[in-house]
């Protein structure tokens, strides 16, 4: 056949296809079927809808080599459905018939789990129900904060964490009784241990919020830099000059009719002047104790966010120091678990071996190891 033959396109072959879905569909309403599944796909009657359906998902085969058994399994189920419509009533049928119930019975139990799941589920919903990130009850954490109180000699502790949980007996584990060693792994420089797939939702709602903490934190800090401190600058260099005007302006006064005041016995001018003396020295002061604006902002909000940022830094590398140390535990049970295992294998062999042939078994493995 040339590799250029469309089956859709051959007149012939068209003329096949449309003859054996007729005759499929003529047969359908022949088979006598019981009323819970004559009305499980609706109105319809089930055979004629499966008909119609297989016709419809192989429409757009266009291969001979997929064109070809779909036309012999065609012909098939129609000398099947011959047959089953031939069965002498429905409270005797013959085995064709008997498959047919059969194979619907199957069909509507497949179908109910798959509405089933759509309902819980809804794959092409617009809003699809999404998984509870919320913390479950009585959920045991992997790792503890167990940091020794600050003392005098030690105000500042070093971040240790545990994990009391883990790793555990082998009687506790389930599925096939292998233990499984985790992973550590980064996510945005936070450690995380990797246990099971898929990642919970409420570890992807932690890692987000930590996430976006740190980054709000690190944005806070560029911004004090940009913007705080230009503007904290400025209000250092608008007081110095308030304090030279203050001092300017106390010489100026001393000068000129501070004396007159003396005079006349009015000491109002001379008070004056002492109090933007001692205006000017508390602004000269401030700069001196480092009092100023510029201080304030680095002091209260940059220093303050990078202690912060620090502190989280130090409490990551403990997590992850407690993540390596609980990988290294878990990774010499399971080589422990796997040499006992194989130890009982070995023993169940011997066992079988001496019941098979006898005490003298090792003489038909010269080469054996002992165990």
């Amino acid at each position: 056949m040339p590799s250029f033959f469309i089956p859709a396109r051959n007149s012939r072959h068209r003329i096949a296809c449309f003859a054996l879905y007729r005759a499929l569909l003529q047969q359908a309403p022949r088979i006598s079927i019981p009323d819970d599944l004559a009305t499980a796909w609706g109105p319809v009657n089930p055979i004629r809808h499966l008909i119609r359906r297989t016709f419809r998902r192989n429409r757009a085969d266009t291969s001979p080599r997929l064109v070809y058994p779909a036309l012999k399994a065609g012909y098939q189920i129609l000398a099947l459905l011959r047959s089953a419509a031939s069965s002498p009533s429905f409270t005797s049928p013959n085995a064709d018939h008997d498959s047919i119930i059969s194979f619907l019975r199957a069909r509507l139990a497949e179908r109910n789990r798959s509405l089933a799941a759509k309902e819980s589920h809804p794959p092409h919903s617009r809003n699809p129900p999404k998984q509870s990130s919320a913390p479950r009850p009585g959920t045991i954490p992997l790792l503890v904060d167990v940091t020794p109180a600050p003392t005098p000699q030690n105000p500042n502790p070093k971040p240790v964490y545990a994990t009391p949980s883990r790793p555990r007996p082998a009687s506790e584990l389930g599925g096939t009784g292998r233990r499984k060693i985790p992973r550590l792994d980064m996510a945005s420089d936070f450690p995380i241990m990797r246990i099971t797939k898929p990642q919970s939702p409420l570890l992807s709602r932690v890692l987000t919020h930590k996430i976006r903490k740190r980054v709000a934190r690190t944005e806070s800090v560029q911004t004090s830099w940009e913007e705080a401190i230009p503007d904290a600058d400025l209000e250092d260099e608008w007081e110095k000059s308030i304090a030279s005007l203050l001092e300017q302006e106390s010489r100026k006064s001393a000068n000129s009719g501070v004396a007159n005041g003396y005079r006349d016995g009015n000491h109002t001018g001379m008070d004056n002047i002492s109090a933007e003396v001692r205006e000017a020295r508390a602004i000269r002061n401030d700069y001196k104790t480092q009092a100023t604006f510029r201080q304030t902002i680095w002091l209260h909000s940059i220093q303050h966010v990078q202690n912060l940022l620090t502190k989280e830094r130090d409490h990551q590398i403990a997590r992850a120091d407690a993540m390596r140390n609980l990988i290294e535990e878990e990774t010499k049970l399971a080589e422990q678990e796997k040499a006992q295992r194989a130890l009982e294998r070995r023993k169940r062999w011997e066992a079988k071996m001496l019941e098979l042939h006898g005490e003298g078994w090792r003489n038909l493995f010269p080469n054996l190891i002992e165990s």
